[in-house]
């Protein structure tokens, strides 16, 4: 599906985290994480729409040190979400995928978790999903679907565009202006550049 799944690593200690695989069987993050020499620690998820966490289970069978994190509403809602995914992209009935349970769910904003000697926040951002969080790590801001340079989606009955505004507002009260923005669809930019150029409320 074409979505941004991101590796970030440490070139020192050879410690990796995954955002949003989405790509059913994670054959290019394997590989590059196999290929660099990586160890795999963490598969972050910004929600639970199935072009976000379709590569889950295959990096978890490959890892078995993974641990999953996403927020409550995520792990609650992604076997919902997954459904209407499968009948779109492949218009079969018959197909069927079920993320692994989640090891760590985020319930809150601010909470934190300390990975490789590094920070990684979180924040709950419903408004394209209920479920959507995004992640800070270091000068990275992770948006999932919440923030893109593109015009905000509200499509299917989890999506709210008022919910989404309240948590841009959440967003701006955290973010730098020259924090880059790693968006689940695009290329990456700025937070300031995405204010002057795609902010539509």
């Amino acid at each position: 599906m074409t979505s941004n799944c991101f590796v970030v690593y440490d070139d020192d200690t050879k410690r990796c985290v995954v955002v949003d695989p989405g790509s059913e069987k994670s054959e290019r993050e394997i590989s590059f994480i196999e290929r660099n020499g990586l160890r795999l620690d963490f598969i972050l998820l910004t929600h639970e729409h199935t072009d976000h966490n379709w590569g889950v289970n295959a990096l978890c069978d490959r890892f078995d040190s993974v641990r999953v994190v996403c927020s409550e509403e995520c792990g609650r809602n992604v076997r919902k979400s997954n459904r209407s995914y499968f009948l779109f992209y492949y218009d079969d009935m018959d197909y069927q995928y079920e993320m692994r349970k989640p090891d760590q769910v985020v319930s809150r904003s601010g909470e934190s978790l300390l990975w490789d000697g590094r920070e990684l926040l979180f924040y709950l951002t419903p408004g394209h999903s209920k479920g959507s969080m995004c992640i800070v790590l270091d000068n990275m801001l992770f948006t999932g679907d919440t923030i893109m340079p593109f015009k905000p989606c509200f499509s299917g009955r989890d999506a709210s565009e008022d919910d989404w505004e309240h948590s841009i507002l959440t967003i701006e009260q955290m973010a730098f202006p020259d924090m880059l923005v790693m968006p689940g669809h695009g290329e990456p930019l700025t937070f300031v550049d995405w204010q002057r150029e795609y902010q539509y409320y």
